[in-house]
């Protein structure tokens, strides 16, 4: 295992679970109190005797040493505050972990044996000073190996207390439960209420747990091979790395089974689902915006544009009574058409597709992700979020308004200027027959019709040609007006697709990221920290 890569994945498991706005701080203080502990250069580990009243640790603590450490008295609690025992070769380098730890009394030591282990003689558990048990909470996660003390007369008790070591007990690499003062019992008795702790301890889930009889008032039975135990413990870099190890894979799990992410990646919408309710939205909202009537208007105002350039002089009389008359605000204007697209209705039913998809989906999501993913679909925050989005695309196609012209427009207002001026012609002509009675007139053949006068005849074609021109007019200036709102609503549809999809999809996107990082994270922390 590599300690610093354990680290980085539970970091990394960490950054991911906050981004899905889950509650990391276990994990953190694992982090915290690893990274911390493994600034420290020194190979020395650290053991707590912990224990309850009376049970001599303090005494047990002396035996080990060799001399008096530890105050041990009648009076109860004895020791109010922890002692460390260190070996004085590596007092130094090892001051800044015993001030990490919060000890201010430290005893040090010059014997062969321990030289790789620092003690610490903790407060009593049942204490009825209540700081003692804080003091003894604070320091147990700082410890990298726990020796728990019992006396037989309150070893009962002592398991009932137990919650130290079930709990501590799948984190730490090596633990012992010592029963002391085995001198108040007959060998008989001792090994009954060993194999009675034995038993306690399995239903504890501690079955692994070894169990030492000691006799530390008079530093004789037990104490020699209960310090052989801790000399023979593994290096404490392996030590502290199995411990540390332990603690983050079981703070990455507890994240991973928050996302929902423990059992695999599933994804938390069905992404098939998810499509088609993405689509429905966004055709929902474009049937608000109204794009076919963008094109009618945008038609319309390529023909009014078109009038007085292509329908000659009657052109700039008709396109004058459209604007004097408002005509040409309420069916020639596609920009205001798109300005106005609120009013035409809400878009809370456009949304309805995406709330029947959350709540479709919300049951198997995971309890802590609910909250969040349910607040995709909530209208009140979700409406204003993408009415704004179409107000924004909207304004920017709105701002590059420009009607479409042609050059053929100015080909058909000059021919519409000759029917003018021919009409003008034959309506002289006309006048003139009845002014001046010989005025010549002719006739022209006309089938079935037969001999036609020529103003007649004039008079139709030059009325038909003015149709013909009219009608072109119409026709291409209707086909420019529908290309120009096809390809305006194009752009309106992919970018109203587009903020849809930023509103609704970004945001699942990114918890479905954080989710497939956290499980990815925790597949390379159970990997690291092997």
């Amino acid at each position: 295992m590599t300690f610093a890569r354990c680290l980085e994945g539970l970091s990394e498991a960490i950054a991911a679970a906050e981004a899905l706005g889950l509650d990391a701080t276990t994990a953190k203080s694992v982090r915290d109190t690893a990274g911390a502990r493994a600034r420290f250069p020194s190979d020395t580990y650290v053991l707590a005797l912990v224990g309850g009243t009376g049970v001599g640790k303090s005494t047990l603590l002396n035996a080990l040493a060799g001399e008096p450490v530890s105050a041990a008295s009648a009076r109860r609690p004895t020791t109010s505050e922890p002692v460390a025992w260190v070996p004085a070769h590596k007092s130094r380098e090892l001051a800044e972990l015993v001030a990490w730890l919060g000890v201010t009394s430290v005893r040090e030591h010059g014997g062969e044996h321990m030289r790789d282990v620092a003690i610490l003689d903790l407060p009593d558990i049942d204490s009825l000073a209540a700081e003692h048990r804080a003091r003894v909470d604070e320091l147990l996660p700082r410890v990298v190996v726990v020796v728990g003390v019992a006396a037989p007369e309150k070893y009962g008790d002592e398991v009932a207390h137990a919650p130290y070591l079930a709990v501590w007990g799948p984190r730490i690499a090596r633990q012992m439960v010592v029963l002391n003062r085995v001198d108040l019992l007959s060998s008989q008795d001792a090994m009954r209420v060993r194999d009675d702790l034995r038993a306690r301890l399995s239903d504890d889930g501690l079955a692994d747990v070894g169990i030492a009889l000691t006799r530390a008032r008079d530093g004789s039975e037990g104490v020699t091979a209960l310090r052989e135990w801790i000399d023979s413990g593994v290096e404490a870099k392996r030590v502290i790395a199995s411990r540390t190890g332990a603690a983050a894979r079981d703070a990455a799990r507890a994240l991973a089974r928050d996302a929902g992410v423990d059992q695999g990646a599933r994804p938390l919408v069905d992404p098939a689902r998810r499509g088609r309710a993405m689509d429905d939205v966004a055709n929902g909202a474009l049937s608000i915006v109204d794009i076919h009537g963008l094109e009618r208007q945008a038609v319309a105002a390529t023909r009014l544009a078109a009038r007085p350039r292509g329908a000659g002089p009657f052109g700039h009389v008709t396109s004058l009574i459209y604007r004097v008359t408002g005509r040409a605000r309420a069916s020639a204007d596609p920009a205001g058409y798109l300005r106005r697209w609120r009013a035409r209705g809400p878009l809370a039913p456009a949304l309805e597709p995406l709330r029947d998809l959350v709540a479709v989906s919300l049951p198997s999501v995971p309890p802590a992700l609910r909250a969040r993913v349910a607040g995709l679909a909530d209208p009140g925050a979700l409406e204003p979020r993408l009415a704004d989005a179409i107000d924004r695309t909207l304004a920017t196609e709105v701002s590059g308004f420009t009607v479409p012209t042609s050059a053929a427009w100015s080909v058909i207002g000059f021919g519409q200027w000759i029917v003018t001026a021919l009409l003008l012609f034959a309506a002289l002509w006309f006048a003139a027959l009845f002014v001046v009675h010989d005025t010549p007139t002719g006739s022209l053949a006309v089938p079935v019709l037969g001999p036609v006068p020529a103003p007649v005849v004039l008079v139709a074609a030059v009325l038909l040609a003015g149709y013909l021109l009219a009608n072109a007019l119409r026709l291409h200036a209707g086909w420019l007006g529908r290309r120009w709102a096809r390809r305006i609503g194009a752009r309106i549809t992919q970018e109203v697709q587009a903020r849809v999809h930023d509103a609704v999809l970004v945001p699942l996107d990114q918890i479905e990221a954080s989710r497939d990082q956290l499980r990815r994270a925790v597949k390379t922390l159970e990997e690291a920290c092997a």
